[in-house]
């Protein structure tokens, strides 16, 4: 995901022209003409290039920044905290369809979308001496891989959203204003996706830890099994078991090596966002939550972690995961209404602020995640035995004791309260809560005056968007 030197001006050409065409308004744009992709799509180089723009949209404020928003504060791990009416929206659930983190994420994840699918309709037909078939079809892969990322995000948010699969060559509205498909039928879409990258990207790519895997694709193949709207645990459980017993992947003996930036890529990696600390490739996210000793700045930052949480932790006795994942800090030259006595806790999975400017990659997959995904896997298939031996491999990482089989709920109380434990501030607890129908159970009970309901577990349609394509249809309750 790092723009390679000898791409890098063929690659912001491209980047470009994206931005100016099938970009901008996606789902109503105009068509780009045969002759412009046509004069771009010519030699290995450009496919690279465009490859390149596809990856980068890893790095737009989605994943930097809302992706942590979206799984973190509106669940029970994080206050909204600063002073964005937007994200206070988000945390007390009184979402509005223009609310524009609403209307910014939509669009990013769409732009998204655009880049890996103007690779996949335009590079079949390259010929030329610095173009293989061999990678031709290891691009066609990883860009199916991409799309169907932004996918199940943009399922997870809103629901069922208009399924793009195929390039719109067309200004007649009946073609370009695309309705909604069901939840089911983007799943659908997102599985064939990574069903085709699955047979064309590799195992590895020797010397080159950024680009899409068979362990990256298997992984996202098993969450979507899990989170579509009827899960099919045996189905997780073999792509689970794909990248579990490859032998390809190891967790990191110690918790906090993850995120110490000495080991960025590791063995427990399955999919990372690269970035380089002093150029425009850096990850500008951390200074909006690192306290002020760290960032050397004195505003109030966003994502605070939640009592909640702490009490989570203190209640597992899973000091090593806290003190990994949360940094404290006092004398602050603000007030916060959770934390009055002062001492403010900041989340600290990525610990290098830099200026605006820093190196922390961000960790998209790895293998703890579908450890557990895998425990969960077999709790449904009866197999609490399997199940409890997954599950202590992750807490025996963190020194925590063995935990002895119980009936079904409870493994699954404790397989979801050993994710929220080990996920912290990676943004998986909000789509989580929701797969496991506990959503609005759960932040009910929190004592902080919600009124959540079944409608407020998606976000509306942009209003935006709704006043472009008039075949939209808005989620209830908005």
């Amino acid at each position: 995901m790092k723009i390679n030197n000898l791409l890098s001006i063929c690659c912001l050409s491209f980047i470009l022209f994206l931005t100016t065409g099938c970009v901008e308004e996606f789902l109503t744009r105009e068509p780009i003409s045969d002759l412009t992709e046509g004069n771009f799509f010519q030699t290995g180089a450009d496919a690279e290039a465009a490859l390149v723009a596809a990856y980068d949209s890893f790095q737009n404020e989605f994943y930097i920044f809302d992706r942590f928003t979206n799984g973190d504060v509106i669940s029970d791990n994080c206050y909204a905290g600063g002073d964005n009416p937007n994200n206070f929206q988000l945390d007390q659930f009184t979402l509005v369809p223009t609310n524009a983190n609403v209307e910014r994420d939509w669009s990013y994840l769409y732009e998204g979308i655009s880049r890996a699918s103007a690779v996949l309709d335009n590079i079949g037909d390259i010929e030329s001496p610095d173009f293989t078939n061999e990678r031709r079809e290891e691009m066609l892969g990883e860009a199916s891989f991409l799309r169907a990322m932004h996918y199940f995000h943009l399922v997870n948010l809103y629901g069922g959203v208009p399924l793009v699969l195929q390039k719109v060559n067309s200004t007649d509205p009946e073609e370009v204003n695309v309705p909604r498909s069901t939840e089911a039928e983007v799943y659908e879409g997102i599985i064939s996706d990574l069903r085709f990258a699955l047979s064309r990207v590799p195992e590895e790519y020797p010397g080159d830890d950024q680009r899409v895997t068979k362990g990256a694709v298997n992984a996202l193949l098993a969450k979507a099994y899990a989170h579509q709207p009827t899960p099919d645990w045996a189905t997780v459980k073999v792509h689970t078991d794909a990248v579990i017993n490859s032998g390809r992947y190891s967790l990191l003996p110690i918790f906090r090596d993850l995120w110490n930036g000495q080991n960025e890529n590791s063995a427990e990696s399955l999919f990372e966002v690269q970035y380089i600390g002093g150029t425009n490739e850096a990850n500008w996210g951390p200074q909006l939550w690192l306290p002020p000793s760290i960032t050397n700045d004195n505003w109030r930052k966003f994502n605070t972690p939640s009592k909640d949480l702490i009490a989570a932790f203190n209640e597992e006795n899973d000091n090593i995961r806290l003190n990994g994942s949360i940094i404290f800090e006092n004398n602050l030259p603000w007030q916060d209404p959770d934390y009055p006595s002062g001492n403010i806790p900041f989340p600290y999975k990525q610990n290098l602020a830099n200026g605006w400017s820093s190196p922390n990659n961000l960790i998209l997959l790895r293998l703890a995640d579908i450890i557990l995904l895998a425990a969960e896997a077999e709790t449904e298939l009866n197999n609490l035995g399997a199940a409890a031996d997954l599950l202590n491999q992750v807490r025996e990482r963190v020194n925590l004791p063995a935990f002895t089989t119980g009936n079904i709920d409870e493994m699954r109380d404790k397989i979801a309260n050993e994710r929220r434990l080990e996920l912290a501030f990676e943004g998986h607890r909000w789509y989580d809560l929701k797969r496991i129908g506990k959503a609005v159970e759960v932040m009910n009970n929190l004592n902080r005056d919600y009124n959540v309901t079944a409608t407020h577990l998606l976000w509306p349609i942009p209003q935006a968007e709704m006043d472009r394509n008039p075949t939209l249809e808005q989620n209830p309750g908005f």
